[in-house]
């Protein structure tokens, strides 16, 4: 497969599996989109609202119309900021909530630095799609209180009350351990301060972006081993021997995108070779022929095949091989989605990507859509290789 087939491919999976699936989970009777789909593809309309759902969604359609300039893309996105400024927005101590009812009551007040990045993320888009002032004014203040409440000398503390007393990071940790500082929150804040800065030329937006570039640089990344620390203390010392080869491909390319805001060109040409560095690693370690595995813990390898795994490894595949015009990496994306295609997109009418499937490419019964399954990861695949492929 040519780049320019591969792009035609994508654009119209895009146009044709993605975007309408989405579209289809409009809640009109209660404002923003449904909240669960089973495996079975039984709605259901009564399901609680994730604010990571919701916000995502509020991205991904900014994003297509800011991309494929489709008119009825922007009418979605109003439809997911209303409902962001409306039901998550706390209006008595800011920020927003973790989930609301299906009618848009708050159900867990929960403040998560992981919801408030994706706010920014979602918001910035949208900014960008309808210059709605209201919508950088909400993207302006979420970076403020990052800034002011949750930022620490070593990053940022992740979990909070509602107003603003510190929690223990039990959203974001998993494998028995309880992780104070996570590489998932703070990638996401870097993309999000990407995105913002992106819209929002501030010079505080620019110091706050240039120095969490500098904390992966410096303490998230493993020196010389293509590999980003995952669960860690406040001294980001690790807290379990973990490798995650999504979120390591992930970052290559995230990082990539940051990059080429600095103005630190000593610091631009560390993030080059780091970034080249993890994906030459995730090649050699977790690429199997056709995908990616999805990680290792201890010394447990999880070889499935997860759904956001697999559509970033085309993105930073794609990447680098943009910066190093090596055909290994192109090959690598391009066999990726041929895989996506075959074992993860979703045959049956009215779906769209399966979770998972196991190392022997049985499907997991689990969730179409569910508080973290969105069209964040697989979306943005394909508008990052129509906006690169020529």
């Amino acid at each position: 497969m040519d780049i320019t087939k591969f792009k035609e491919d994508l654009k119209t999976h895009l146009e044709e599996k993605i975007i309408p699936f989405w579209q289809s989970l409009k809640d009109d009777e209660f404002g923003g989109y449904y909240g669960y789909v089973d495996f079975n593809l039984n709605i259901n309309r009564k399901a609680q609202k994730g604010c990571i759902l919701n916000s995502r969604i509020l991205w991904f359609f900014s994003a297509c119309y800011n991309i494929l300039k489709n008119e009825k893309c922007k009418d979605l996105a109003f439809h997911a900021f209303e409902f962001l400024k409306n039901r998550f927005w706390d209006k008595e101590y800011e920020g927003l909530f973790w989930s609301v009812s299906h009618k848009g009551v708050p159900v867990d007040v929960t403040k998560h630095v992981y919801v408030q990045a994706f706010g920014i993320y979602g918001l910035s888009e949208y900014y960008e799609a309808s210059q709605d002032k209201e919508a950088l004014f909400l993207a302006r203040k979420l970076f403020e209180i990052l800034e002011t409440k949750c930022k620490r000398e070593n990053g940022y503390t992740e979990q909070f009350e509602r107003s603003w007393q510190e929690k223990e990071n039990r959203f974001l940790s998993e494998n028995g351990v309880i992780a104070s500082k996570t590489m998932n929150t703070h990638l996401h804040v870097l993309e999000s301060y990407t995105n913002l800065y992106k819209v929002l030329r501030l010079d505080d937006v620019y110091e706050a972006l240039e120095w969490i570039v500098r904390l992966f640089v410096d303490k998230i990344y493993k020196k010389g081993t293509g590999h980003f620390k995952v669960f860690c203390n406040d001294y980001w010392n690790e807290l379990i021997r973990m490798v995650s080869y999504g979120h390591d491909i992930e970052a290559s390319w995230l990082l990539d995108e940051a990059a080429k805001y600095l103005k630190d060109e000593k610091l631009k040409e560390e993030v080059e070779r780091l970034t080249i560095e993890v994906a030459q690693i995730t090649l050699k370690e977790a690429f199997d022929g056709q995908s990616l595995i999805n990680e290792m813990v201890e010394d447990r390898i999880d070889r499935g095949k997860i759904w956001w795994v697999e559509a970033e490894t085309v993105v930073g595949f794609f990447n680098a091989y943009q910066k190093t015009k090596e055909e290994k990496y192109l090959d690598a994306a391009i066999k990726t989605w041929e895989f996506i295609k075959e074992y993860l997109v979703d045959k049956r009418k009215n779906s769209e990507w399966l979770w998972k499937v196991d190392e022997n490419l049985e499907a997991a019964k689990m969730p179409i859509v569910e508080p973290w399954k969105c069209p964040y990861h697989n979306g943005r695949m394909c508008l990052e290789i129509i906006k690169r492929a020529y």
